[in-house]
């Protein structure tokens, strides 16, 4: 077997998810009677928190990138480690001055669920308007009544949750009568 090189498992797994990318995709385009939901609940807030951890940190970053720029709703992404360290301060409950700061976190099946779960667990507490994109409904038991599921993928499954947080971006641009395709 000398100079004959075999795919190590994660470079296996990795491969099989690249190939299962347009399924969990199309599936997750059937989320968007959900997304429009949580669009209406953004509507006429000032400010979104979007969480993630591990692979969905960078998709927390782009979905907060995209609430900016097609729904121009001010939105941070942070990791669910750093909860503590900035979005904490500023949850706000039903009696704030924009009502209860809407947070979305994205709570995937993986090393980082419980942690995750933690984090849900806490700004549920302080009073915000928690709403959860998760690849396994028993992480949003008792959080959150109606969970945005996408399909678990793999070492990809994060990427899954990029179309329901353009989706809400898109409706909530439409409820605010922006063009999304013209951008500041």
């Amino acid at each position: 077997m000398h100079g004959i090189s075999t795919p190590s498992n994660e470079t296996r797994d990795l491969k099989e998810s690249l190939m299962r990318l347009p399924i969990s995709f199309g599936m997750a385009k059937k989320t968007r009677s959900q997304c429009k939901k949580i669009a209406q609940r953004l509507e006429g807030k000032e400010h979104c928190f979007i969480l993630g951890k591990g692979f969905a940190e960078p998709v927390a970053l782009e979905g907060a990138l995209k609430m900016k720029q097609v729904g121009r709703l001010h939105a941070e992404g942070y990791s669910g480690g750093a909860l503590k360290h900035g979005p904490f301060a500023l949850i706000e409950n039903d009696e704030g001055t924009f009502g209860a700061t809407p947070i979305i976190l994205l709570i995937l099946d993986d090393q980082h669920a419980r942690h995750m779960r933690t984090a849900a667990e806490e700004v549920k507490a302080r009073g915000a308007d928690l709403m959860i994109i998760t690849d396994n409904p028993d992480l949003a038991d008792g959080l959150d009544s109606n969970p945005i599921l996408i399909t678990s993928n793999g070492p990809l499954t994060a990427l899954g949750a990029i179309l329901p947080l353009q989706l809400i971006a898109y409706e909530l641009a439409m409820l605010r009568n922006i063009n999304p395709d013209i951008q500041r």
